[in-house]
């Protein structure tokens, strides 16, 4: 167990990513604590920096949003790079920006309603630093396997939220958009406020965040800092052949079942599935990539990975998302 944390800790980390609004009353009933007990444990965890935040996962695809991984590699002096960094993290599109360490030097993450709206921002990018990017990779996310916060630890296996399928978009008024927004800055933040920000009843807002989580919303959830808990994050990327639907569906389940890897999809560039997994050790990497050796031999043709150094940036529903009027 991580040093400090005791089971009632563990759970109610468990409790926060599951649903991030659970009020600390109801927390307390459900670990058998009082409220005030609660509120302590909760505010230690976010003074430790072991929660970072809320927000909200939704599936993406449904409101008409495509979404991209790419890998970038350059040859920069350290100023240079910050310089980068700074102008990644400002595209308003941009959701996800990881150093790496290995064979490419970072990982990002953009949302985007048009291809050419990405390739505009690849382009400009590519031309502003064009002398010290070396080479880029690009994989549009075919579909999301799993997105989780938490590697567990005391928690029993819980149900994996299969993301849907679906050639259907769902069309988001301004005020939706606009409480999508603000979740996804603080899924706990009260209705009362979310009422003035949207100029809307609460009583309104509760009936639109229901259906929200019925048809898009994934998930409202606590942002876990995973290096205060003791783990590393690596991305694992997985070269696969032959895959046909019983095969992908077993490795899906393997993924969805493995409480180390916190995020997960299939590229539509190339038969490839990247992985976010989290260890503490070397050996617990390892013993992962034997295991996926062993038992999916016969479609995963290559296994890399490289070691998440730094996140500078993680919003799953930027500024880039909203229309231009609701800015």
């Amino acid at each position: 167990m991580t040093k400090e944390l005791d089971k009632k800790d563990w759970k109610i980390l468990e409790l926060l990513c599951t649903d991030s609004r659970l009020s600390h009353n109801r927390i307390a009933k459900l670990i058998g604590l009082s409220k005030n007990a609660v509120t302590y444990r909760i505010e230690r965890l976010k003074k430790r920096g072991i929660i970072d935040g809320y927000f909200t996962i939704i599936q993406h695809e449904l409101i008409g949003i495509s979404d991209y991984e790419l890998l970038l590699k350059i040859n920069a002096s350290k100023e240079q790079e910050q310089a980068l960094i700074k102008h990644l993290k400002d595209l308003p599109n941009l959701m996800v920006l990881n150093r790496l360490s290995g064979e490419w030097n970072f990982v990002m993450e953009f949302g985007c309603k048009k291809i050419e709206d990405f390739y505009k921002i690849i382009d400009e990018s590519k031309n502003k630093f064009s002398d010290i990017i070396d080479t880029f990779e690009m994989h549009p996310i075919l579909y999301p396997y799993k997105v989780e916060q938490l590697p567990i630890e005391l928690i029993k296996q819980k149900e994996i939220k299969e993301f849907k399928r679906t050639n259907e978009i769902i069309n988001l008024d301004k005020i939706n958009q606009q409480i999508l927004f603000e979740l996804n800055k603080d899924s706990t933040i009260p209705l009362y406020q979310l009422a003035v920000k949207t100029g809307i009843t609460a009583e309104t807002v509760t009936t639109r965040i229901k259906k929200l989580k019925k048809e898009i919303i994934i998930r409202n959830t606590a942002k876990i800092n995973l290096n205060k808990l003791g783990y590393d994050l690596y991305l694992v990327m997985l070269d696969t052949r032959n895959l046909s639907k019983d095969r992908e569906s077993a490795l899906r389940s393997y993924i969805n079942l493995n409480k180390r890897i916190r995020y997960a999809f299939m590229s539509a560039s190339r038969p490839l599935i990247m992985t976010y997994f989290a260890a503490k050790t070397s050996e617990e990497l390892d013993e992962f990539l034997t295991q996926l050796k062993e038992q999916f031999s016969d479609i995963i043709m290559n296994q890399k990975y490289l070691f998440v150094r730094e996140q500078y940036k993680y919003n799953l529903f930027p500024e880039g998302f909203l229309d231009e009027n609701n800015k």
